[in-house]
């Protein structure tokens, strides 16, 4: 019998392939890619450098169930429920890697429902699989478990968004040099960790200032052992404030530390946000 770990892979491959070869009610009309160039530094770096900040998203199926009238607030031409198979992606890579202070890439895949309603906003939960490294690919491990999404247009503006999205995993360190030299072994075991993020983004058209977005991350290992603790391994939280200008200029400043970056550091960006599609 596979391994949990290769199960769940191989089954969202499987869906991923036969989403190709089916009929969807979005095709290709949901994805999206930002192409970020950037300069990037930290207070406790050694210089500034040139790199790029990239996301990038889509779905391979998203399969609608239409629902009935069933009163006023409802449309009945606006589907609430949906079935998803998507992917996504995001990422900071610099010319120099050993100047790269947000040296995190991850590859997600997952299927989902996804639930909505005008009022009460959007609500999405189901399956993950995903793939973190560092941008050396030196450093690596392997996510899957359970998340769920929720979102809302217009919470505190007319044009806001906010979004909190929760998951739960198992992750398989395939290698992760600072925890076997935390733990003092060359053979990693699995672990669950928790990984939770917060966005609000806010369009303003203030003068030079267009937006406003706030995103705060969090990871936190369920149960680690006294010597990760120690280590300071065991919890990651990035806070970022990103400030939309004109012309496509943004400015950023960010505090904390994501999985495979070791310390705590203050980060400061600034660079021009294109969106290929």
């Amino acid at each position: 019998m596979k391994k949990p770990t290769q199960f769940i892979v191989f089954a969202l491959l499987l869906v991923s392939k036969l989403a190709f070869s089916a009929e969807s009610d979005t095709e290709n009309k949901n994805s999206s890619f930002d192409f970020n160039p950037i300069v990037i530094d930290s207070k406790d770096g050694i210089g500034a450098a040139v790199g790029i900040e990239y996301k990038f998203s889509g779905e391979l199926l998203s399969k609608d169930f239409n629902s009935k009238d069933s009163g006023a607030s409802i449309n009945p031409n606006v589907a609430i429920g949906s079935a998803v198979v998507s992917y996504s992606g995001s990422g900071t890579v610099a010319v120099s890697k050993a100047r790269n202070p947000k040296n995190f890439l991850e590859f997600l895949l997952d299927a989902k429902l996804r639930y909505s309603t005008p009022r009460a906003g959007s609500v999405i939960g189901g399956l993950f699989s995903k793939y973190e490294t560092d941008q050396s690919f030196y450093n690596k491990q392997l996510v899957y478990g359970l998340g769920a999404t929720y979102g809302k247009y217009a919470v505190l503006a007319a044009n806001d968004f906010v979004a909190l999205d929760a998951n739960y995993g198992r992750v398989d360190p395939k290698d992760d040099s600072e925890r076997k030299t935390a733990i003092g072994t060359t053979t990693l075991d699995s672990y669950y960790r928790w990984n939770l993020e917060f966005l609000y983004m806010c369009p303003l058209n203030w003068n030079a200032v267009r937006t406003v977005e706030l995103n705060y991350r969090y990871f936190l290992e369920n149960k680690a052992p006294s010597a990760i603790k120690s280590a300071g391994l065991d919890k990651h939280e990035l806070a970022t404030l990103r400030v939309g200008l004109k012309n496509d200029l943004f400015i950023a400043y960010s505090t904390g530390k994501l999985p495979f970056d070791r310390k705590n550091d203050n980060i400061f960006q600034i660079g021009f946000s294109y969106k290929l599609y």
